[in-house]
């Protein structure tokens, strides 16, 4: 019996479908790309203008001891916990607020006791930021 030799050709590759799953992953990546967009926060610099008084500024410190994650805070001076300094601000809402964190308070946690005092209608805020270092 003669088994009849098959000739050794190479099978053709379309690269159509190839293309197709180029553009599609392409337009997914693309719809996907605009949903994810970044959450920014501004964090107004410097100090406050001269013509404010001291009298209308409340420079709020935040202070972290070592051992503990839990803020405290410092309100021209005097220490407060947060249920104070809500009660006190409540009081001045229309005081301008500057913020001044300690070197070992966190970005993040200086950007949630900024949206924190945000929310309770605080709309003038100062930031005095020092040097953070990014890992």
């Amino acid at each position: 019996m003669k088994l009849s030799k098959k000739a050794n050709s190479s099978p053709i590759v379309s690269l159509t479908p190839l293309i197709d799953v180029v553009f599609i992953l392409l337009i997914f990546f693309m719809l996907v790309s605009q949903f994810s967009q970044l959450q920014q926060q501004s964090l107004p610099l410097g100090q406050t203008s001269s013509s404010q008084s001291k009298q209308q500024q409340v420079i709020i410190m935040l202070r972290q001891k070592e051992n503990s994650q839990r803020l405290s805070y410092k309100v021209n001076n005097q220490p407060m916990n947060w249920t104070q300094l809500q009660a006190y601000l409540q009081d001045n809402k229309n005081q301008a607020v500057i913020l001044t964190p300690e070197p070992n308070i966190t970005l993040q946690q200086f950007i949630q006791v900024k949206e924190n005092l945000t929310n309770l209608g605080i709309n003038k805020i100062t930031s005095e930021l020092i040097a953070y270092e990014v890992n």
